[in-house]
Parts: C-alpha cells; structure tokens; sequence
C-alpha cells in the first residue's frame, strides 16, 4: 500500500491525470470527480439473482425472465458498472491495453457496490476468489485482471483474498458462445487448491459479469471441495 507521504510527493513530481477527460487529479487517482460520478451504476432495480439492471419502477425483490428458468451454483451476482460506452472502455483497456493502475479504480467501484448492498455484509466469514486465469493466457496478457481488482479490493475492504481455484485448459475465448456452449467450453476447467476452513462465504471477483457460466462452473467446484462454505456469490465490475 502506498504511504500518503509518497503519494502526495508523486502527485507533486508526475501529476496524475483523469483516464477520461484529462484533468489533473489527486491521491494517486485516475478517474476524476467527476468522471468518477458520471460512471452510470447498476442501481435498483435489478434482478435479485444475475444482478441485471431493469428501467422502471420495481419496489419489491425480483428475477428477471432469464433467472427464472436457469440453475445457477451462486447465491446471486452484483456488478458494480452498467456496460455503457465509457465503462466497457475503462475495462477494456485496463484487460488489454495494460492499464495496471485502473484496477484501483474498478475496486472502488465494487466497493461501493458492496456497502450499498446489506446482501454482502450479512456473509460469514467472506473471503475474495479471483476467478484464475490458464497460465499461457496469464502468461501473454501479463496479468489476471481479476486477481488485480481482488488485490485492490482487499485492501479497501480488508477481506482477504486467496487464490483458491486454478485453471487447467486454455479454454477458447467465450465472446461468441451462448450460455450452453460457454458451460461445455468450461467443463474441467477449473481445480480447487486449498482454502482454510474457518472460511464461510466466497466473494468470486472478476471484471465482467455475462451469462454468470464461468461463476457457475467456478462455484460448481467450490461446493464439491470446500463443504463449510454456506454461500458463494459473485462480484465483478462491469456488467456484461
């Protein structure tokens, strides 16, 4: 963690700018005041499930159609980020463009999510799970954004993060797939490696939510190795 001594002092000697206007910022922050307020939320009212944001006035909790006809191994998922143009930007060039330093800034953002939602501060003894990435992606990408954003995140919200589970085939990408093909493109993905016991609930981070298949698939294997866990529930960024 940077000490604010250090951070002031950098600010003085390399001013940080807004990633998306430009204006020169403060506390090592790379989104302004503004630009930071202006990032449209996933707000009431959305699906009590998938976490998908409806127009509209629904008072009362819901599942959208989808939900009603699907088996999810999660409790239920919130993103913090509706999938508008500034947004996919902001993930997409920290995913690919290496922009290592808006992590932090996708991190507040599932920060906030988390103190507006009383779901995440009833959890038992939580613990943050980057979904993983397979090394040879890791490996040419430099980084696993997910596990980026969880790095960050503990430190905001002090709940530890453990690198529970591990990819073992280079599935191929799931942009194009629908939710059955992206389920059989997963299947055998992921293994568990170790998670101490006194752990009772899994926060499972990543950067985009979609079709909820890859939480589903890392649930799956959570539920078959770790018994004590009593709710897995899903934290990303951006909705897809």
């Amino acid at each position: 963690m940077r000490h604010p001594r250090l951070t002031r002092l950098l600010d003085y000697l390399y001013p940080p700018s807004c990633h998306h206007c430009d204006t020169p910022t403060q506390d090592g922050r790379y989104l302004c005041k503004k630009c930071t307020s202006d990032s449209a939320r996933v707000k009431p009212p959305f699906c009590d499930r998938c976490g998908e944001g409806y127009d509209g006035t629904i008072d009362s909790p819901f599942l959208c159609p989808n939900c009603q006809h699907l088996d999810f191994s999660f409790l239920f998922a919130r993103a913090a980020l509706r999938n508008t143009h500034a947004n996919h930007q902001l993930v997409v060039d920290f995913k690919y463009l290496k922009k290592f330093y808006l992590a932090n800034e996708l991190a507040l953002f599932c920060k906030e999510t988390m103190e507006s939602d009383r779901r995440f501060s009833e959890l038992p003894s939580p613990v943050l799970i980057p979904v993983p990435l397979h090394w040879r992606r890791k490996w040419h990408r430099g980084f696993n954004q997910a596990a980026e954003i969880s790095r960050q995140l503990e430190r905001h919200t002090h709940i530890p993060t453990r690198n529970a589970l591990s990819r073992t085939r280079n599935t191929k990408t799931q942009t194009r797939l629908g939710r059955s093909d992206r389920l059989k493109n997963l299947e055998g993905a992921f293994r568990f490696s170790k998670l101490d016991p006194h752990f009772k609930s899994v926060i499972l981070v990543d950067d985009v939510f979609t079709t909820g298949s890859t939480a589903t698939a890392c649930a799956e294997v959570l539920k078959k190795h770790a018994p004590q866990l009593e709710n897995i529930v899903v934290l990303t960024a951006l909705r897809g």
